[in-house]
């Protein structure tokens, strides 16, 4: 390695947030690593080695549903690193809804089995995952445009 850098990643951070970020870093190391190499004055540092590394699976329709059997959090974690492409999908009353940006509920409407959907029909859609409730923030319905879950209200039941 010549040079490396950090970049940390928020708590409302998703894929493409992160990429953007990156991808200015990224383009300014390259820079400041070509001026080092120019001017002969870089470092050269061995790159550590990690046993513990294995590749990423491949993302595929299979492996982006989302599983409401895992806990919320993990659920969320799972859509932040999908958002905004490919993103990550689910059925609801039997449709299929890519979701973009999805949060921890405070409220829990009722008992519930994971997956099990509820909405006001105004502002709020809550799915049911192992241990709590995730709200649906951003979301888009085959064939739609992605929009807010209360733009998607205003037009749509469920």
């Amino acid at each position: 390695m010549i040079f490396q850098d950090f970049e940390p990643i928020y708590p409302d951070d998703n894929a493409g947030t992160v990429h953007d970020r990156l991808m200015e870093r990224g383009a300014n190391l390259v820079l400041k690593t070509v001026h080092a190499i120019e001017a002969g004055e870089y470092p050269r540092t061995p790159q550590p080695i990690a046993n513990d590394l294995k590749p990423a699976p491949k993302l595929s329709r299979e492996t982006t549903e989302i599983n409401w059997n895992q806990p919320a959090h993990a659920i969320r974690n799972f859509v932040r690193g999908l958002s905004p492409y490919p993103s990550a999908w689910t059925l609801i009353n039997g449709k299929v809804f890519k979701l973009y940006d999805v949060s921890l509920a405070n409220e829990s409407p009722f008992a519930a089995e994971p997956g099990e959907a509820y909405t006001d029909n105004k502002k709020t859609i809550l799915v049911r995952a192992a241990d709590g409730w995730l709200q649906i923030n951003t979301l888009q319905a085959e064939g739609k445009r992605r929009m807010t879950t209360e733009e998607f209200l205003r037009g749509n039941k469920l």
